[in-house]
């Protein structure tokens, strides 16, 4: 028998997500997954700007984004006749750093994030299937089989089902439900290249008829088409392609100059062509006891708006710091802190599948009056919606997964009386800062560029401190009051996985050789400031390790803070 603290199942950009945040925090644990090699195939092609934001806190994104293409929105079609675009330029937050959807393959996501995994050391255990888990009060009894038919029995702490909508994990659970049902559409997908084309490159294409195609650019001239074919209409229909026989490219490109508007191409050297259907399901509790579950073993739904993987990717991130915080053997935190998974990713999920199946639904309906009476009033409808900026952008935030927040999670708050643009639960406010770096003999040496969101990077927590040096607030009175709180809180959470910061507009001399000196930063014209709601008086924010704000208020109610640590640890 092997032990570990966490076994995940499943080793798909969720799974392997998981495990690189806790190798970030150093928890002993594997990853298996019952697939023999990575496949080639893409089922998930859009990382969004959120995932981006994450994935950066391990210092990886701009790699990432390097190897896909950013798309600059949608353009919409109706009985082959270009109709509007949503132009997602400028509509993404003024401090995200990661302003557009990244379109990338699945499988280049793995190999990413299998290169990250290896550099802690660690690596996906292929050709390995769970055969039976079992869960007691102390611990899971997992047997596994390897690519040699051999069984091994794993004991460990806590197991993590990252394995898909026929999860293992869900199945050995005794207390989860998998409610929902399947569309009734029938769906072809292919991924090949197009040459001689006017389709553009650079953004994502939808064509309405009696069924829908949509066109997804992925680089070099590869695309991906999805089409679903409408029973009142037999030459779109694409349930009436034989189903015994496989799918040929020559069904698509039909399909494709009957959608589109002549000039569309020619299909050729196709990567991938198939033939699926669509679920909407979802579990009851993300946590079972000692299980627990991510991505599509806990929610699967339309890929309408690209927001499956990434989804699930975020609750890799918010579980793994979790497990690690109540593994840790020093300074464990107490083992309530894993329910607060389910209470933040729970309701996610159940919007996400709300609202993907309202959309889906709509773009993807079969009714052959509802259909007639939406490709009517669209081409009215669409461009006025479209048209003002301030819609876009409330679209975005939620496509892009930055408007999501964990406010009234049970972890989370705020002192009294704060009312600021951002509260406990939001996502952490990023911007442009420069870091102060003392010589040996205390003078500044450089002030290199940075960001927010680039300080609070690593396993811990990260507690900033905002100056405001004005007639009522001092800053040699703001540096104390600092040093008061860091002490306290050092006491307090008996942990060194706190790192402080200050970030000044100006008077940051009064720090300049302190305990803090260090980690000072300066907001020269106060814009971070201000997005946390402390351009005139002095504040803190406490910001968890998955970029999220823990706790937030003025430093003269620094008390609230304290009460909350009290509870928190």
């Amino acid at each position: 028998m092997s032990d570990c603290d966490v076994l995940i199942v499943g080793a798909g950009p969720v799974g392997t997500a998981l495990a690189l945040e806790l190798a970030l925090h150093k928890v002993s644990f594997r990853v298996i997954d019952k697939f023999p090699a990575r496949s080639d195939k893409s089922r998930a092609l859009v990382v969004q700007a959120r995932t981006l934001e994450l994935l950066n806190r391990h210092g990886v994104a701009h790699d990432l984004a390097s190897r896909g293409q950013y798309v600059t929105g949608t353009l919409i079609n109706i009985d082959r006749k270009p109709v509007t675009w949503m132009n997602l330029e400028g509509c993404s937050p003024a401090d995200a750093e990661f302003p557009l959807p990244l379109m990338l393959s699945q499988a280049e996501t793995e190999r990413f994030l299998d290169e990250c995994l290896g550099k802690h050391g660690a690596t996906v255990e292929t050709s390995v299937t769970a055969k039976s888990i079992v869960q007691d009060s102390t611990g899971v009894t997992t047997e596994l089989e390897g690519p040699d038919g051999k069984r091994e029995t794993v004991r460990s702490k806590y197991v993590v089902g990252c394995d898909g909508a026929h999860s293992i994990v869900r199945h050995s659970a005794t207390n989860l439900t998998f409610e929902g049902a399947a569309y009734p559409q029938d769906f072809v997908l292919c991924d090949a290249y197009l040459r001689d084309s006017h389709i553009a490159k650079d953004r994502i294409s939808m064509h309405f008829g009696y069924g829908l195609l949509v066109m997804m650019p992925l680089g070099g001239g590869l695309f991906r088409i999805i089409v679903s074919g409408s029973a009142s209409n037999p030459v779109d229909n694409i349930s009436q392609i034989n189903q015994q026989s496989e799918v040929a490219l020559e069904h698509v490109q039909k399909a494709l100059e009957t959608f589109t508007s002549p000039g569309c191409g020619t299909l050729h050297d196709p990567v991938w062509l198939s033939r699926f259907r669509l679920h909407h399901r979802g579990v009851n509790n993300y946590r079972d006891g000692r299980l627990f579950l991510a991505g599509d073993a806990a929610h699967i739904h339309s890929p309408a708006g690209g927001q499956g993987m990434n989804t699930g990717v975020h609750d890799a991130f918010n579980l793994g710091w979790k497990l690690a915080a109540v593994l840790h053997e020093k300074t464990p935190y107490p083992e309530a802190l894993l329910n607060s998974y389910n209470a933040e990713r729970y309701p996610i999920g159940q919007q996400l599948l709300r609202g993907t199946d309202r959309l889906f639904t709509f773009v993807a309906s079969t009714n052959f009056l509802f259909v007639r009476l939406r490709n009517f009033i669209l081409p009215w409808i669409l461009p006025w919606l479209w048209s003002s900026k301030e819609r876009v952008k409330t679209a975005y935030q939620f496509i892009s997964e930055l408007g999501i927040n964990y406010r009234g999670s049970p972890i989370v708050g705020n002192s009294k009386g704060f009312t600021g643009p951002v509260t406990g639960g939001d996502r952490l406010p990023d911007g442009e800062l420069k870091k102060r770096t003392l010589s040996a003999n205390g003078r500044i040496e450089e002030e290199a560029l940075t960001r927010v969101h680039h300080i609070c990077v690593g396993a811990g927590h990260h507690l900033i401190f905002f100056t405001a040096d004005d007639r009522e607030h001092p800053m040699e009175t703001t540096r104390t009051s600092v040093e008061e709180t860091m002490t306290q809180v050092k006491t307090q959470a008996k942990s060194n996985d706190i790192y402080f910061h200050v970030l000044g507009t100006g008077g940051l001399d009064a720090f300049d050789g302190g305990s803090l000196a260090q980690s000072l930063y300066l907001d020269r014209d106060g814009v971070v400031h201000q997005r946390y709601g402390f351009k005139q008086t002095p504040g803190y924010v406490l910001a968890r390790p998955d970029g999220y704000i823990a706790h937030i208020g003025p430093l003269s109610s620094v008390d609230d803070l304290f009460g909350f640590l009290g509870r928190y640890f």
